[in-house]
């Protein structure tokens, strides 16, 4: 799930923007930032939309018009399949269209995970800058982060003040001041109110029996193989996952911003959200090996409590609220498959459940996801697809 698509209005007015989509369903509800043209700046949400060609949103504000570019949170589901001729595409919500995108350079033979970098997980830090440059913008007297905390892994969004509306990936900071990949068209200043948050334009892949990553640029639909200044340890296996760790209660920066040493594991691990991708390593190990975005280096077999399950093909997980929650391989007579919950702030693996329902042959890929049903009170679904089966199943986290 990610990526977020920039998109161009044919025309627009007072809380309308005319599209050139057909869009097929009701988007009540969803966000919309405008990020260029007339209304930069505008974040709010669609009140309502038309059904069919060139649909017009009406919008919870703003002022719009053939200029505007904007930015619909409505959800979309990116694939990368394996295979000498693997394809790699989306699915748009939105519109019920799949789009092939670029595959150049990335050819899967095995098993693989795809993880975005959403900003929709939230803000991980928040000021008013005291100045700005061409590609800088300087924060608020009294930050101190760590050299090149927020570099690789985020984005900056100026939300009021001066250069309202502007999106930018982060490419280093010192301790006061964030450089950013594209110039301003606005430089910011002494009234610009920030957020930094996780990267909209960014997603990793891993797996392909290799240790190599790549990197996607939904902008410029482009992959990087990167390179770390630490290689993985071993390549991952079957079963391998990835995960995107953006909340963990008690993973907070001190008060001048820097990240909080974690040491407990025998490897600082800064407790900065969205810094990090956890990726247990598969192929009928234990092993937990996490790359640090911000410092483009992977932290190999990282110890953790009760590091006794091996996982293999058919394993897939999916992360929440500072949970790794893990559906094993499907196992016994007859088969069913084990759930277990990997605690990010304890660094320690948890048998959690049995999924009843039975399962048939292993298949890979991913069969969990999160679903929050909120009334007046928020009610957290994990949700697990059956392998070889018709089924999904449900439980209710507490």
């Amino acid at each position: 799930m990610g990526g977020v698509f920039t998109q161009a209005a044919t025309a627009g007015g007072a809380n309308s923007i005319t599209t050139n989509d057909t869009i097929v369903r009701s988007l009540a509800g969803r966000r919309i930032r405008v990020v260029a043209g007339t209304g930069l700046g505008f974040d709010g949400t669609i009140v309502s939309n038309t059904i069919g060609a060139n649909a017009v949103l009406t919008t919870s504000g703003g002022t719009f018009d053939a200029t505007t570019q904007y930015q619909i949170f409505s959800g979309s589901l990116w694939f990368q399949n394996a295979g000498a001729a693997a394809g790699f595409g989306v699915y748009d919500l939105a519109t019920n269209v799949w789009t092939a995108r670029t595959a150049t350079g990335v050819t899967f033979g095995t098993d693989g995970q795809l993880i975005s970098t959403l900003s929709s997980a939230g803000s991980f830090f928040t000021g008013t800058a005291s100045a700005g440059g061409a590609t800088t913008l300087t924060g608020q007297v009294g930050v101190a982060w760590a050299t090149n905390q927020w570099a690789n892994a985020y984005q900056v969004r100026i939300t009021s003040g001066t250069g309202q509306g502007q999106i930018r990936s982060i490419t280093a900071n010192t301790g006061t001041v964030l450089t950013v990949a594209n110039a301003w068209t606005v430089n910011p200043d002494g009234t610009s109110v920030y957020v930094i948050e996780g990267d909209d334009d960014k997603f990793y892949l891993i797996g392909n029996a290799a240790v190599t990553m790549y990197r996607f640029s939904v902008s410029s639909n482009a992959w990087t193989t990167i390179a770390p200044a630490a290689a993985r340890a071993g390549a991952p296996g079957a079963g391998a996952t990835l995960n995107w760790v953006d909340n963990v209660a008690g993973w907070d920066l001190l008060g001048d911003g820097s990240p909080k040493p974690l040491t407990q594991t025998g490897t600082i691990i800064y407790r900065q959200k969205g810094r990090y991708l956890f990726s247990f390593r598969g192929g009928a190990t234990s092993t937990l090996d996490i790359y640090d975005i911000a410092a483009n280096t992977w932290i190999s077999g990282v110890a953790y409590g009760n590091q006794l399950e091996t996982f293999t093909g058919g394993t897939s997980s999916v992360d929440f609220d500072g949970n790794v929650y893990l559906q094993k391989e499907p196992t016994g007579s007859p088969l069913t498959c084990r759930i277990f919950r990997f605690n990010i702030e304890a660094f320690s693996m948890q048998s959690l459940s049995v999924n009843l329902d039975l399962q048939g042959a292993t298949v890979v890929g991913q069969k969990m996801f999160m679903l929050p049903y909120e009334d007046g009170a928020e009610i957290d679904f994990l949700y697990m697809m059956s392998h070889t089966q018709p089924s999904l199943s449900r439980m209710i986290l507490i």
